[in-house]
């Protein structure tokens, strides 16, 4: 009912300014097909072999196992720009992604104003700019890869309701953007919480995941031959899980601090990629996650051949130990731009679960995949 009524409310607004607004569609989409390649011992549940699964997109668990697949990572999204006058426009995304048998949901929906040429104002719903691909991550023709790497592009919550604040201006020859922006995410039946939980034989159906008071500074630094992107916010973060029983707890809320460095360097016929996170909890353990990623593009013509590595750690400080969460992923894989905006893609990635088993930190176990696709837009 809730996208019905955006949708009334979106047809409105343009036929009220039908007259005066210029109206510009545009989109994006992948064609995604995948499997993995082998079985593994499971880690939770002991003596017992499964498929290999590899999760190719956290937040919305978008998984690939023995089966061939088109639906972990397949999506198509149209978006429209409504511009009402040549400081004010409106925007709208509609996504329909294979995790969701397509259903059509809209994940965008915000209103830019451009009092200058210098400052942009945005107020709605955006990605969380988190990392350097946070606000294209699921545009695949933006970036060599399949996909950014998903032990690092792993968080429950990527998206949030609130205020963008953006100032553009050059120095030494550079031209830096410096983007405030607060918000919170409210998230009802978290998909990657729930999935957890089931996983571990818990008998919860609902997880609510609440991401309030996110509030930081994106400072986007670009020159002749590279960009930077620097991130740093904090947030409140609080969960609700719900029972089968009918009982519900509430975990203890905590405060985070996120922040970050990614960008580009293009050497002659090389591209270098990197993106290093840090993430630490205000919370009793002292809990803090440091990712990083590094990648190597080869630019042959219209061919891309590319190589990864990403790394992600759990860590506590102020409960020192090395038995937690810990994985790697090698990607080695290529890029075809077949067409003016459509581009063929192959990847093969290797996932290695470093957790402590004894534990049960190895959750995700090892997995081999290769996935190929065509990443277009339109």
């Amino acid at each position: 009912m809730k996208y019905v009524k955006l949708i009334c409310i979106f047809v409105g607004m343009v036929c009220t300014f039908s007259s005066n607004a210029e109206v510009k569609i545009s989109g994006y989409g992948s064609i995604i097909a995948g499997k993995t390649l082998g079985t593994v011992d499971d880690p939770i549940n002991l003596g017992e072999r499964r498929d290999e699964i590899f999760t190719a997109d956290f937040y919305d668990v978008g998984q690939y196992n023995n089966d061939i697949t088109f639906k972990a990572e397949s999506i198509l999204a149209v978006q429209g720009v409504y511009t009402i006058s040549p400081e004010i426009s409106v925007t709208a995304q509609l996504v329909a992604k294979g995790v969701d048998d397509f259903e059509p949901e809209f994940d965008w929906y915000y209103v830019t104003y451009r009092p200058t040429a210098n400052w942009t104002f945005m107020a709605g719903r955006r990605n969380i700019p988190m990392y350097y691909y946070s606000e294209f991550s699921e545009v695949g023709y933006a970036y060599p890869w399949m996909r950014p790497p998903a032990n690092l592009y792993w968080w429950q919550i990527t998206q949030f309701n609130g205020f963008h604040a953006a100032y553009n201006f050059q120095l030494a020859d550079l031209n830096h953007t410096v983007t405030a922006f607060h918000g919170d995410e409210r998230d009802e039946e978290n998909k990657e919480m729930q999935y957890y939980e089931v996983l571990y034989g818990n008998d919860v159906y609902r997880v609510d995941e609440f991401w309030t008071n996110i509030s930081g500074v994106n400072w986007v630094i670009e020159g002749d031959f590279f960009d930077i992107r620097l991130v740093y916010f904090t947030n409140d973060r609080d969960r609700t899980k719900f029972f089968n029983d009918s009982s519900i707890t509430h975990a203890a809320p905590f405060s985070q601090r996120f922040m970050g460095i990614g960008g580009a360097v293009n050497l002659a016929s090389f591209t270098l990629l990197f993106d290093w996170n840090h993430v630490k909890y205000d919370d009793p353990r002292g809990t803090e996650f440091p990712t990083y990623l590094l990648s190597v593009v080869y630019n042959w013509d219209n061919i891309q051949p590319f190589i990864a590595y990403s790394k992600a750690d759990h860590e506590r400080t102020k409960v020192p130990t090395d038995d937690l969460e810990e994985h790697k992923l090698w990607s080695v894989g290529f890029r075809y731009d077949f067409h003016s905006n459509v581009a063929f893609k192959f990847q093969y990635d290797h996932f290695t679960d470093q957790g402590y088993a004894p534990s049960q930190w190895n959750y995700h176990g090892d997995a081999r995949a290769i996935t190929a696709g065509i990443d277009f837009i339109f």
